[in-house]
Order: C-alpha cells, then sequence, then structure tokens
C-alpha cells in the first residue's frame, strides 16, 4: 500500500446542536450550501446557510413561518426543502395528514427574507426559467391535479395548464433531475455489475464489496464501509477517501448503532460532504 501520498484535510465543519439530525442538503447557484437539522424530542426543524468556500455560518437556527399567521408553518416541523435556483430555496409544508407537499415559499437566506410565498399551490418540477406546480382539488369524491407554469422569482402565474396528462408528462420530462442540476454525486451500493467501482476498491485493498457504497471520481475512490458487530449486532460506518492504493482520508461517520448510516455522503465540485454522528457537517477538499 502506498504511504507518500498527500493527506486530504478538512475544509470547514459545521455542528448542528446536541441531539440535532442533520437531514436535508442543497447547494445555490451563488455557492451557498443550506440543510436542514431536526430534533425530534422538540418536533422543530430549523434551516442552516453556509458559505461553501469558507464555512462561515450565514443563517442558522432559521423558522419557516407561515405565509399568513405569526406561528412557524408545518407546526414547525411538517416542512423540507424543494429544489434552488439562482440564490433561492424553495421550501414546503404537508397537507394536513397527508405526504402530499402544500404551498412553495422562496427564501433569500443571505438577505434573510421570504421572496415569495404561495399556499395555493405545490411544487411539481424545476424547469429553470419556470415551475411547474399544481393546485389539488376534487371531482366527484376524487382529488384532481391542476397544473400550472408559475415565474420561479415572483411566484406569479405563467400559464395554466389545466390536468391534461399528457402535456404535463412531457413538461415533466424536460426536467433535469435534482442532483444533475446541483452538480451532487451521490454513493451508490457495489452490485456485481459496476466494474469500474469494483476495480477501484480492489486496487484499494478492499475485496469484500457487499457493504460498500461507494463514488469513483478521477483517480479517487470514496467509500462507506458498514460493518455489523458479530456478537453486539451494532453497527460502525467507516469514510474512507482512496488514491488509487493510498488511503488519503478516513474518519468513523457513526459507530455503536443500530442500523448503519447509509446515502451519508456526496461530492459537489471539488468538495466532499459527510455526516458524522447525525449532528455534525464535515466538508474535505479533495484537490
Amino acid at each position: 500500500m502506498n504511504s507518500k501520498e498527500k493527506r486530504l484535510s478538512v475544509r470547514w465543519r459545521f455542528e448542528a446542536g446536541q441531539g440535532a439530525l442533520l437531514w436535508q442538503l442543497m447547494f445555490t447557484e451563488t455557492n451557498d450550501l443550506i440543510g436542514q437539522k431536526r430534533f425530534v424530542h422538540s418536533r422543530t426543524a430549523l434551516l442552516f446557510c453556509i458559505d461553501i468556500e469558507t464555512g462561515e455560518v450565514v443563517r442558522d437556527d432559521y423558522l419557516l413561518m407561515d405565509h399568513v399567521h405569526p406561528v412557524p408553518a408545518g407546526e414547525g416541523w411538517f416542512v423540507g426543502l424543494e429544489t434552488t435556483l439562482g440564490n433561492l430555496v424553495y421550501c414546503y409544508t404537508y397537507q394536513a395528514q397527508s405526504p402530499e407537499h402544500k404551498g412553495i415559499w422562496a427564501v433569500d437566506f443571505r438577505a434573510d427574507r421570504v421572496v415569495w410565498s404561495r399556499s395555493d399551490v405545490a411544487y411539481a418540477a424545476n424547469l429553470d426559467h419556470e415551475f411547474l406546480a399544481y393546485q389539488l382539488s376534487a371531482f366527484g369524491g376524487f382529488p384532481e391535479r391542476h397544473f400550472l407554469l408559475i415565474d420561479p422569482f415572483t411566484g406569479e402565474d405563467i400559464q395554466k395548464l389545466g390536468i391534461d396528462g399528457s402535456v404535463v408528462n412531457t413538461i415533466r420530462q424536460n426536467g433535469v433531475p435534482e442532483e444533475e442540476r446541483q452538480q451532487v454525486i451521490l454513493p451508490e451500493f457495489v452490485s456485481d455489475d459496476m466494474t469500474e467501482e469494483r476495480l477501484a476498491l480492489r486496487q484499494a485493498g478492499i475485496f469484500e464489496a457487499s457493504r460498500c457504497e461507494c463514488i469513483v471520481q478521477g483517480s479517487l475512490t470514496v467509500v462507506g464501509l458498514h460493518s455489523q458487530g458479530e456478537f453486539s449486532g451494532v453497527w460502525s460506518s467507516v469514510l474512507q477517501v482512496w488514491s488509487k492504493d493510498a488511503l488519503v482520508y478516513d474518519d468513523f461517520m457513526e459507530e455503536g448503532v443500530e442500523k448503519p448510516c447509509l446515502n451519508n455522503f456526496l461530492i459537489r465540485r471539488e468538495n466532499l460532504y459527510y455526516l458524522k454522528n447525525k449532528e455534525e457537517l464535515v466538508c474535505v477538499a479533495l484537490r
């Protein structure tokens, strides 16, 4: 094993707070990372914004508020992130007693303001210059979705599409997957047909890939190794970064837990991001 390769270094760390569960992460085109942290005991979901280059916490403990009333949106808990565009981040809540999303909030975290919000629509797709959205109604006791295009920077209607499924499906096909839009690479579990990943793992000296998540990018191989204690039954998850056959970074993502921490890391451009013990976000420079 080659040990002469230069070790990678941590660019910055973000502590979400004791008892936090880091949940969603998204990236804006203006180089900010937006995330959600959830506190189960208090049933509170808060948002944060970090400058990717410096690690500066631009905004923290941001509580999304209702469109009209001075109360937290979604009871302060049933909220999430839909997408990003430019410097804006788009949030949602849920329909009552339903997994269906409800409402759109366009938030500028650096300016600490809601640019626009609508409670009468739900997000469907990001088409860059416009959003596909829909309004729910009922006909004969059955729910219907009436689709429309809205301006992502003002929230105003552009065009009403009605319930024509063929038109809507054509529009959806023009949408770009969110990971691709935000230039995010997610890990995959290594299967028998993933030749490139298996070769990269063998070069790193890893021959048992059944419990491996992996990203191969150029000469770097990022691996999530999950192992279960033979007698204790608890799981440990280790992150490793290999440059061919040289280990250039490693850390425990979690130890001694009931379930392995899956889908816990990603690459965006020149940075690796991973979650440590559910409540810490670590950014590692890959160059």
